[in-house]
């Protein structure tokens, strides 16, 4: 079955004869129906309203994947929206038989109640989708992506959205379409750039020729050396005749009308045109443009149902990225070295059968009882502590000023907890502790090594 949008009788059904074909002027008329079609069509006379039923289509929470077809072109930014104009009725077919099989094989479940769920529903549903920007002037970062909005019910902005979504490696980008600064305070890229007087920062400032008499070292205007025709200083009155004994011009051409300050160029200021704050060029925030693709990640959650993430249960913890992690061990390891008084541990969690747990139980149950760990980690957790993730199931801490003896303290606390937290708990939750102080480090290792070989002592 085909749904087919017009504000006017069309003989559109001539074309797709085959087609069992319904008709209605506005989406609410549909709504009252709600017949879920093979495909939507949308007479794409009247680019407002195309461009309405489009949105309404992709905001709706039952039919935002469809397939959807639009009879005349339309305005560049709904070109997202749509997969094509009206393709030939064996075209069509096919296209239909290959979203139907694609279908029947997405994990379709809870997971695409979620905007993050409908975007990947949506990408999976078209395998060579590419999600391109657009850049238009009206839009405070001049460019802006029609179908994240759209699948987002406008609740989420859609950089921040993508660069959670890369983060999590469920998108990746393909092609870098634009690389701009943008405001510190609002993000906005709509920006002014101004010369200001580097003394006061007026903006008064202007070109002006200026000579410097080599007699009394006087600097002035060009103008004010002019008499009768004749280059004479206004200071001492001598008459300047040879460029490089008797004057020179000096590098400083600018002079500021307000503070009367001579300089060789001005500061550049920047002022926001949205919330009219001004910074300096060096505090613009660089943000890259990207056209974006479903990852290998992103085709497993199609196809396998949501895919666990252990990092969710440990946001509270404030991870840092593994490669900084290793600097700072690093670091400590060659202090530790030069300097015998100065001590640290290091304490590793490696949780064995977590990703068995995860493909037997309740996703939110287990998360649920690693925040509840979490919570318990931070509890013991001192502000010098460092923290990070190397895989999904590994944890690592480093602990500043830890000797042997605090070390057995901690371990024992974290165990204390660990048997508290498995009482409350229905899963049998496999975990493993390592840990090393500085003295008993070995001076050949670095960092990488020795988390590796620590690492190794548990699995």
């Amino acid at each position: 079955m085909l749904i087919f949008f017009s504000q006017e009788k069309t003989d559109f059904s001539d074309q797709y004869s085959a087609f069992d074909i319904r008709f209605f002027s506005d989406f609410s008329a549909w709504e009252k129906s709600r017949i879920i079609p093979s495909a939507f069509f949308v007479d794409g006379k009247d680019k407002h309203y195309t461009s309405a039923i489009l949105a309404k289509i992709r905001r709706d929470n039952e039919v935002f994947a469809s397939l959807c077809f639009a009879t005349e072109s339309i305005a560049l930014s709904d070109s997202q929206l749509l997969d094509g104009q009206s393709p030939q009725p064996l075209i069509l077919q096919e296209k239909i038989d290959q979203f139907e099989d694609l279908l029947k094989s997405l994990k379709d479940n809870e997971t695409y109640l979620t905007h993050q769920g409908r975007l990947i529903k949506y990408l999976w549903l078209r395998p060579n989708f590419i999600l391109q920007p657009y850049h238009e002037w009206q839009y405070p970062r001049f460019y802006h992506y029609p179908l994240l909005e759209a699948l987002s019910l406008d609740q989420y902005d859609s950089f921040e959205w993508l660069r959670n979504l890369a983060n999590a490696k469920i998108i990746e980008a393909t092609t870098l379409i634009d690389r701009q600064r943008e405001c510190v305070h609002c993000r906005s890229s709509h920006l002014s750039f101004i010369d200001v007087c580097p003394n006061c920062s007026a903006i008064d400032i202007k070109l002006q020729p200026s000579l410097h008499c080599f007699t009394c070292g006087c600097v002035d205007a060009q103008d004010k050396f002019m008499q009768g025709g004749a280059l004479v200083c206004p200071k001492c009155h001598t008459h300047l005749r040879h460029i490089g004994s008797d004057y020179d011009r000096p590098l400083e051409n600018y002079r500021c009308q307000a503070c009367h300050q001579s300089f060789i160029e001005g500061d550049v200021q920047v002022r926001c045109a949205m919330c009219e704050k001004a910074m300096n060029p060096s505090e613009l925030i660089l943000n890259e443009v990207h056209s974006w693709r479903l990852s290998d990640k992103g085709r497993t959650i199609a196809f396998r149902g949501e895919v666990f993430d252990l990092s969710s249960g440990f946001d509270q913890l404030d991870f840092i990225s593994k490669e900084l992690f290793i600097h700072d061990l690093d670091w400590m390891m060659v202090m530790a070295r030069r300097y015998p008084n100065i001590n640290f541990s290091l304490f590793g969690v490696y949780f064995a059968n977590l990703p068995d747990l995860v493909a037997l139980f309740n996703h939110a149950k287990l998360l649920q009882m690693l925040e509840s760990f979490a919570q318990r980690l931070r509890n013991l957790l001192r502000t010098p502590d460092l923290s990070t993730r190397t895989s999904e199931n590994m944890l690592w801490l480093l602990l500043p000023n830890t000797d042997e003896q605090g070390l057995s303290g901690f371990h024992k606390r974290i165990e204390s907890n660990m048997s508290l937290l498995l009482e409350e708990s229905n899963y049998k939750l496999d975990f493993r502790f390592v840990s090393v102080t500085s003295q008993k480090l070995s001076s050949k290792e670095n960092a990488e090594l020795l988390l590796a070989r620590l690492f190794g002592e548990l699995s």
